[in-house]
């Protein structure tokens, strides 16, 4: 229906009728287009919305803007390798992408904020971010990884589906499940060791009055 409206518009540019007239479309198909159309970019304002609002929410669950902004690094990491992707082989962000792009804040986030209030509550055991790190990586690390495998291969049969939006749901929840695993298991270490000392300010403030 787009290809054919495209090709309307053209023609009536390149031939102009001979007396003044106004055209406008009509059917099911073209009122399916302009749903669709709304839809994807009602979506899409939802989408930067919420990203807004989840970061919000980080920095009052963790009390700390700077827990905040690193709670959202897998998210940011997942949506732009995602959709990057989306965009570097040409697919066109219809509803199926749409709909998803809600479900990746979910799902992003959810990873950060397990390794993160784990690695809170370790590190106010241990005081050394090197043991807290180790510790990570043992029960709550392999927790992370085997949810984000096991949804991924969930969902991966949906690629073998006969309809195209079920092969694209089933791609991308797998896409965005592992990016994000990876993402978390691998940045947010890294990060933490970078910023540790603003990081767990205020733990190690306490540590040194109680010395």
């Amino acid at each position: 229906m787009e290809s054919v409206r495209r090709a309307v518009e053209d023609f009536i540019s390149n031939n102009p009728p001979p007396v003044p007239m106004t055209h406008r479309w009509a059917g099911l198909t073209y009122i399916n287009v302009v749903w669709q159309n709304k839809m994807v970019t009602g979506m899409l304002k939802s989408l930067m919305g919420s990203f807004v609002v989840v970061f919000l929410i980080m920095s009052l669950l963790f009390r700390s803007v700077l827990w905040g902004i690193l709670s959202m690094i897998p998210l940011t990491v997942t949506i732009c390798f995602i959709y990057g992707i989306i965009g570097w082989v040409g697919k066109d962000y219809d509803m199926p992408v749409a709909v998803l792009s809600s479900l990746t804040l979910g799902m992003s986030i959810d990873f950060a904020i397990h390794f993160i209030q784990r690695s809170k509550e370790i590190y106010a055991k241990q005081g050394d971010w090197t043991e807290t790190c180790f510790r990570m990586f043992g029960e709550p690390g392999r927790a992370i990884s085997r949810n984000a495998v096991v949804i991924a291969l969930g969902f991966l049969p949906l690629l073998f589906a006969h309809l195209i939006p079920y092969r694209t749901v089933g791609f991308l929840i797998a896409s965005i499940m592992m990016v994000s695993g990876i993402a978390t298991l691998i940045i947010l270490p890294s990060m933490v060791t970078v910023f540790e000392k603003l990081l767990f300010r205020r733990t190690t403030n306490s540590k040194e009055v109680v010395k």
